[in-house]
């Protein structure tokens, strides 16, 4: 096992030769950083979709681990979700099925891409199974990084499942929301937190050792929160089970968990294989739900991106 958490995270751009562009969406300007060469016609993309909580640069340990092994990446494109990172959300809602089109649009549009790979973390899983359903057509792939979340979903929708490990899920997701509902509140609590050096142990559901995460880590989860996107992201939970099934995913389809994650415990990777049999699914030790950040060399090989 590689040594755990091994990068920072840092500017994506100081780390990949690419540039950086705001375009304009229905949600407002998207920020977005496109790297790689130029697709000529019929070219494929990668397409990075990060989590709540989140932006862009959380993919930097993964690049860097890439750059490490020479694996070519190729053309890519990663985003700020509306309303997360430095991106717009001019909307009262983020809807999946909005946000997966304007990225498509966005893909195949502005940045020429005919096919794409889609590679997801946490609440970006979400996002590229929906879009793999309908742009079928142009999905070659889907890599999905601690997710689906059945478990929770399942609970939001007043059908709570998969026992100790779910209610376990159910709760981790539960304080990440209470804490959204406390807006500026909450956020200045958790960065007063973070100054005192007492947050690592509430990152427990989310790190395998909160104590060996690098600050820039820590610093990037907090500097991350945005309670209103969270909420609007969150709404998608109540209705999703209703919008799509996973059985209906026909690409190939790589994942990878966190053997301790406790928001996507083992019996979601388990439901996953079951909606897609033929799904390649690796189970990392030594990581939880931030697997990209703590094993990003086991993640990478994991989802199938070398």
């Amino acid at each position: 096992m590689d040594a755990y958490c091994p990068y920072d995270v840092t500017p994506l751009l100081a780390q990949v030769a690419g540039t950086e562009q705001s375009v304009s969406t229905a949600f407002g300007r998207l920020r977005c950083l496109r790297s790689g060469p130029a697709v000529s016609s019929g070219g494929r993309g990668t397409v990075f979709v990060h989590g709540v909580h989140d932006d862009m640069n959380s993919w930097g340990p993964l690049v860097r681990e890439a750059a490490r092994r020479a694996v070519d990446l190729g053309p890519t494109l990663f985003v700020d979700l509306p309303g997360f990172g430095r991106s717009q959300n001019r909307r009262s809602r983020l809807d999946l099925i909005e946000v997966g089109d304007m990225l498509m649009r966005v893909a195949t549009k502005e940045m020429g891409f005919e096919s794409v790979r889609l590679v997801g973390h946490s609440m970006g899983t979400l996002v590229v199974a929906d879009m793999a359903v309908r742009h079928a057509a142009r999905v070659e792939s889907l890599h999905l990084a601690a997710g689906p979340y059945y478990s929770v979903v399942d609970t939001m929708n007043g059908h709570p499942s998969g026992g100790y490990a779910g209610g376990l899920a159910t709760a981790a997701f539960g304080s990440q929301y209470l804490l959204a509902l406390t807006a500026g509140l909450g956020v200045a609590t958790v960065r007063m937190a973070s100054r005192r050096q007492v947050l690592r142990p509430l990152l427990a559901p989310y790190a395998a050792h909160p104590n060996d995460l690098r600050q820039s880590v820590v610093d990037h989860l907090v500097s991350g929160m945005r309670p209103r996107s969270f909420r609007a992201a969150a709404r998608n939970g109540f209705d999703y089970r209703d919008g799509m099934s996973w059985s209906r995913v026909q690409c190939p389809v790589w994942a990878v968990y966190g053997v301790a994650d406790r928001l996507v415990p083992a019996v979601d990777a388990q439901r996953l294989q079951a909606d897609i049999p033929a799904a390649r699914i690796t189970h990392v030790p030594d990581a939880s739900h931030l697997v990209h950040l703590e094993q990003p060399a086991a993640t990478l090989l994991g989802l199938g991106l070398t």
